[in-house]
């Protein structure tokens, strides 16, 4: 037996000037260092060896000969007790580094050879890299950088040294059939050694950032500087204590409103950064454990076998080991705009981020996340700033009406100084308040004092702050509702075009119908079948055709399942129809796909609306062809009848079975056609087109109408607003659906145009009939591209939806942008202003709905919030102008701006939607302005009968009202003028609240009632403590000068929306 010679080995840390102080080496020698830092682990030198153990021959875990290797190494006083938990962590690593080691030793010993001390250096660096890369893949042949650098370099040769694909999925421990594992713990291990399939943004703004924002509106700043500045004039004449509190006052307000715009705003961001992870979540199949697996996007991971077609997105980097026709775009990530050809001999490499062009695939997950370069482009920072609705023209609005409102208070405040300095204003006793010579400088500065806060406390009640609030109360409220109404909104601007929209272009599979296709009528060997359940009229040879080409001639799969009855089926909706059916007729799909050897396959194309694959069968074979009904028939010359026999096609037959594919389209049945053609071995790589087919059956397939899609549709039409269903059926099949579903009316065709008819019209001959097409059939993303720009060309404003890869064109050309949460593409909702997380039509018009509220809101703030500051600078001016006098002191004016600005906005945001008044009436024009003559009209009428009140009040003869006694009538005069502009906005509320709801329904309003109630209770605690009590008498006369504000404005516009003329 050999004897082990042991040196030893030392784990040391490199000194923390040259690099991190968790770094380390490893030291080979014969004995230790005489001094040893605190740091330092001893742990034995791998045997040198001149014996090996014979439980070590027997195949003992070198795990276990560490454990009883370092005992001894203790009782030796190598490793202190106090150490041993050091050693205990760094024992793993050293793991890998053993079984390398030892295995060498038993390797070398069997042969014979002896290892000198320079072998056994070299075979210490080698295991050294080994256990690194171990590391590194987490138990797996192959590491994350060498993944990395395979896709990343493209190289043909660096695949070739594992083998090809076939040697790195052994690496990867994947089985290209079957797939990975499909256990929760194999999918933790993979995402632990690579990574995860997911981007990580940057964070969006701060709270701190909106803030600073928040306090930079410029009326903002000038209510600030009018505080300031009235501060400075009352510690002139006053001192600092006296009347602080009006200051204070104005400085909380102002505060509160920044506080308010912010939070907003934040929460916003918030929300906005939440829909744009939802938006990228896409959802794809996987092979794992051997059937398919409809997963996440996020959830991919590296070893993962991805089925790829037309239209989809490269979910990560990888290699092809299944390619057919593959056309990759990949401008996206290379910045290029060539489509590249990918083949598994040249170029088997795909990147995530491309689109797949054409073609179909199978492709093995290599790099996942941040370690592909579609994952360092995605590392972007969320777009946060972009403009609100009606954002731009509210922020025009507030600045020209504070500078409007400082003019008008510095003209009033102007004529009142000059008033008094020339003698024309009086005292009670009839003399003038200044006379030159006599009145003292403190009592002309007090005066001019008082005018200034007169003037600067009309600033502060009149400049509209709270627009901004209101605006984004409305908006919050709106986005949340609509989420959950299932729209995920993108664009916030968009809101202002959904409104105005009036043609909305939409496709009819999967959000006019459920995309929920089934077989439901089926010619095959001379029989029509419309039972699906009884297929034993089928001759056996037709059948046993019928069920190879479903089975082969596919891109779905089915599964059974232990212990199931009904398989699973997977695929695209049509392939899964397809497939049912042939699984009604006995398929057996994993039989059937074996009993025949795949030579090449013809990916379906979109454009032609065929797809193929040949077949070797022994010493024949058979190419299969599957697509359009009226594609496949043109191009048979024979079809197989009850008997098994192949018979030629006559003129007489072909019109037949052209009855035959007219009579299904007109039930609304999608027509596809199976056929094949008998060949020599010799003659397939030269089929790639259908030719001399032989007919083996007329398939007709459903795709029922989404319930509520009719009503969603009327609805629509009764708002003006266009429906125009876009399809690539037959124009007959889509006429039915249309018909089915509202779009159309009757079967006149009138409405009906192909896309070749469409493109082939000149441009102005387009425009021309755009207008009235409700059904574009047959139509590709190019036609539809064409009719939207027709439509906007004739002054439509156009909402598309889209979900396809080839739909983004259409997309960003259309004024509103819709893309399909469900069935839509990455690049689809990349390209969109809203997200339709249901597919459902319902849910589109559930969006134009909620975009007219927000106009509504938007429209119904402003003219509150612009009509009562007009009312206060009217009031203002007019008193001090015409009575000279003061009416309102500066905690009165402060009062009112809460009410305006606050309890104001929240009566009027959380009002209930009223779904038929909001689309019982036309679309506004883009163009028209958002004040309407409607509202100036209002504004006017409101600000004139305000003043009337303002002069009646005035006339103790006209109201019959006493005042009091002299000391105290100019004070209770002003209480009674404050008392009635409040119960003026009050009832302005309800005035503009029940224009288009019925008062009942205003009264079942809780937070309007909470916002009134909340107002008077707070009006009368003021007049309680700040102002002089009135009796029942003069309440009640307030009251109805405030609802006689209401009977003046609905007189002349009885019931007259709010909305652009």
């Amino acid at each position: 037996m050999v004897v082990f010679n042991l040196s030893m080995f030392r784990f040391w840390k490199r000194p923390s000037s040259n690099v991190g102080p968790g770094d380390l080496e490893i030291g080979l020698g014969g004995g230790y260092s005489s001094s040893l830092a605190d740091d330092d682990v001893v742990i034995p030198h791998p045997p040198v060896a001149e014996d090996v153990p014979s439980e070590l021959e027997a195949g003992i875990d070198p795990e276990a000969a560490l454990e009883n290797i370092a005992p001894h190494d203790l009782e030796a006083g190598h490793v202190t007790t106090h150490r041993w938990r050091r050693v205990r962590k760094l024992k793993r690593a050293s793991v890998a580094f053993y079984q390398v080691v030892i295995c060498q030793m038993l390797r070398r010993n069997r042969t014979g050879t002896v290892p000198d001390q320079a072998l056994v250096h070299d075979d210490h660096q080698e295991t050294e890299q080994s256990s690194n890369e171990a590391s590194t893949s987490g138990g797996f042949g192959i590491g994350v950088d060498e993944l990395v650098q395979l896709v990343k370099e493209r190289s043909l040769e660096a695949l070739n040294r594992y083998n090809g694909v076939h040697g790195l999925s052994n690496l990867l421990k994947t089985d290209l059939k079957v797939g990975i594992d499909r256990r929760d713990d194999e999918i933790l291990l993979r995402r632990n050694a690579y990574g995860s399939n997911t981007y990580p943004c940057k964070k969006g703004k701060t709270f701190w950032y909106f803030l600073w924002r928040a306090s930079q509106f410029s009326h903002l700043l000038v209510i600030m500087f009018a505080a300031v500045f009235f501060s400075l004039l009352r510690i002139k004449t006053k001192g600092i204590l006296d009347g602080w509190y009006i200051e204070a006052c104005i400085v909380l307000v102002t505060v509160f409103h920044i506080i308010a715009i912010a939070v907003a705003e934040y929460k916003q961001s918030c929300r906005f950064i939440k829909l744009t992870e939802e938006k990228r979540t896409v959802y794809l199949e996987v092979i794992r454990g051997g059937r398919r697996v409809r997963v996440s996007i996020y959830d991919i991971v590296v070893g993962d076998i991805v089925p790829l077609k037309n239209g989809c997105q490269v979910p990560a980097d990888g290699v092809l080991f299944v390619a057919n026709s593959l056309k990759v775009a990949e401008q996206e990530v290379t910045a290029s705009d060539e489509i590249v050809q990918k083949d598994l001999q040249t170029n088997p490499f795909l990147l995530s981020g491309s689109k797949l062009i054409e073609g179909i695939g199978t492709m093995l997950v290599t790099s996942v996340g941040m370690n592909t370069e579609w994952g360092l482009k995605m590392e972007v920072s969320q777009k946060t700033d972009e403009e609100k609705p009606f954002q731009g023209y509210l922020k025009w609005l507030a600045i020209s009406a504070s500078w409007f409102v400082v003019l008008f208070a510095s003209v009033a405040c102007s004529i009142q100084v000059g008033g008094y300095f020339s003698g024309v204003t009086k005292k009670s006793d009839g003399t003038p308040m200044f006379i030159y010579g006599i009145t003292t400088a403190d009592e002309a500065i007090e005066f001019v004092i008082t005018s200034l806060s007169f003037g600067i406390a009309t600033i502060v009640v009149a400049v509209p702050v709270g627009l901004s609030i209101a605006v984004r109360l409305n908006f919050a409220k709106t986005t949340k509702k609509m989420r959950k109404d299932k729209v995920l909104v993108q664009s916030p601007s968009a809101f202002e075009r959904m409104g105005s929209v009036t043609t909305i272009l939409c496709h009819q599979t999967g959000i006019v119908t459920l995309n929920q296709m089934s077989v439901v009528d089926v010619w095959a060997g001379g029989i029509r079948m419309q039972d699906m359940d009884d297929v034993s009229q089928l001759p056996t040879f037709l059948k046993e055709l019928i069920i190879e080409g479903i089975a082969q001639n596919t891109n779905g799969s089915v599964v059974f399942e232990t212990g199931v009855t009904e398989p699973e089926v997977y695929g695209s909706p049509t392939e899964q129809a397809i497939l049912n059916f042939g699984n009604k007729l006995g398929m057996k799909f994993d039989d059937a796909r074996s009993a025949s050897l795949v030579r090449h396959t013809i990916p379906f194309n979109p454009k032609k609306k065929y797809g193929g694959v040949a077949l070797q069968l022994g010493t024949h074979a058979h190419v299969h062809w599957k697509g359009s009904a009226k594609t496949i028939l043109s191009s048979c010359e024979g079809y197989m009848d009850g008997a098994n026999n192949s018979r030629a096609i006559n003129e007489q037959k072909r019109k037949s079975f052209e009855g035959t594919i007219e009579n299904m389209s007109k039930e609304g049945l999608r027509c596809a056609a199976l056929a094949y053609q008998p060949c020599e071995l010799g003659s397939l790589p030269t089929i790639t087109e259908p030719r001399n087919l032989v007919l083996l059956a007329i398939v007709g397939i459903k795709d029922p109408c989404r319930p509520g899609t009719r009503d969603a549709i009327q609805l629509c039409n009764s708002g003006s607003v266009k429906v125009c269903m876009v399809t690539d059926n037959d124009g007959l099949t889509a006429q039915a659906i249309a018909i089915e579903c509202g779009i159309l009316t009757d079967a006149s065709g009138r409405n009906i145009r192909t896309g070749a008819q469409f493109r082939e019209l000149s441009d102005l001959e387009r425009e021309q009939i755009a207008g009235d097409i409700l059904v574009f059939a047959q139509s590709s993303p190019n036609d539809n591209l064409l009719l939207v720009q027709a439509l906007k060309k004739r002054g439509h404003i156009v909402a598309a939806t889209g979900m396809g890869i080839h739909d983004p064109k259409t997309l960003r050309e259309a004024d509103v942008s819709l893309a399909m949460g469900v069935g839509g593409t990455a690049a689809a909702k990349e390209n969109s202003d809203f997200i339709i997380l249901d597919d459902n039509f319902a849910t589109i018009v559930k969006c134009i709905i909620w975009s007219r509220s927000l106009y509504n809101n938007v429209q119904k703030s402003i003219l509150f919030r612009l009509t009562v500051s007009v009312s206060a600078l009217a009031v203002c001016v007019v008193e001090v102008v015409v009575y000279d006098a003061f009416p309102l002191n500066a905690v009165q004016f402060l009062l009112v701006n809460l009410i305006i600005d606050i309890l104001g906005a929240l009566a009027l945001v959380y009002g209930p939607r009223s779904d038929h008044h909001l689309m019982g009436k036309p679309p506004v024009g883009i163009r028209d302005p958002l004040i309407t003559k409607t509202m100036w009209s209002k504004m006017i009428i409101q600000v004139f009968y305000l003043v009337l009140s303002l002069v009646l009040i005035n006339s103790e003869k006209l109201l019959k009202l006493k005042h009091g006694q002299t000391g105290n009538a100019e004070k209770m005069m002003n209480t009674l003028i404050f008392n009635s502009f409040v119960f003026y906005l009050v009832f302005n509320e309800f005035e503009i609240q029940s224009v288009d709801q019925t008062f009942k329904e205003v009264l079942r309003e809780n937070m309007f009632l909470v916002t009134i109630t909340s107002t008077i209770i707070s009006q009368i605690i003021v007049i309680k403590f700040a102002g002089i009590f009135i009796d029942l008498k003069k309440w009640v006369t307030t009251s109805l000068l405030g609802l006689l504000s209401q009977v003046a404005t609905r007189y002349p516009y009885p019931a007259i929306q709010y909305h652009r003329n």
